[in-house]
């Protein structure tokens, strides 16, 4: 079980330094509108777009980083959490782009999103397996 959650630690960093990189190309990321609409609700706008794209793209590359090697794994994995709860925040602020009947019908956007769902478990998994002390 150990080889498979450090593939999957391996898998999900390799995936978030890809989504960050991805965002320092204009338009190239298919999340940059969705982030940066996000990131203007949460922050009232005291970000302009360019800067905060650029700020998503460092922190999901921090993560990525952090989980692909192992460095500083546990700061990787809080900030990992945190973006996490962060990527759900569109389906409360942003409904019309989530969903095309809400609460029920997913528009591609929503289900980019609640994917994230097998993001967190994976997270949570590889937290267990290298802080949980109480684990078998």
């Amino acid at each position: 079980m150990n080889n498979l959650l450090k593939i999957s630690r391996i898998a999900l960093g390799a995936i978030f330094i890809w989504y960050g990189a991805l965002k320092f190309f204009p338009n190239l990321s298919p999340a940059e509108v969705l982030a940066t609409k996000t990131i203007d609700i949460l922050f009232f706008n005291l970000i302009s777009a360019d800067i905060s794209i650029k700020l998503l793209a460092i922190w999901e590359l921090i993560v990525g980083i952090g989980l692909l090697f192992g460095f500083y794994l546990r700061w990787a994995l809080i900030l990992f959490f945190i973006h996490m709860t962060l990527t759900f925040t569109p389906l409360f602020l942003l409904p019309e782009l989530s969903f095309t009947h809400a609460p029920f019908a997913f528009t591609l956007v929503g289900q980019y999103i609640v994917k994230n769902v097998i993001f967190i478990l994976m997270g949570i998994m590889i937290y267990k397996n290298n802080f949980d002390k109480s684990r078998v």
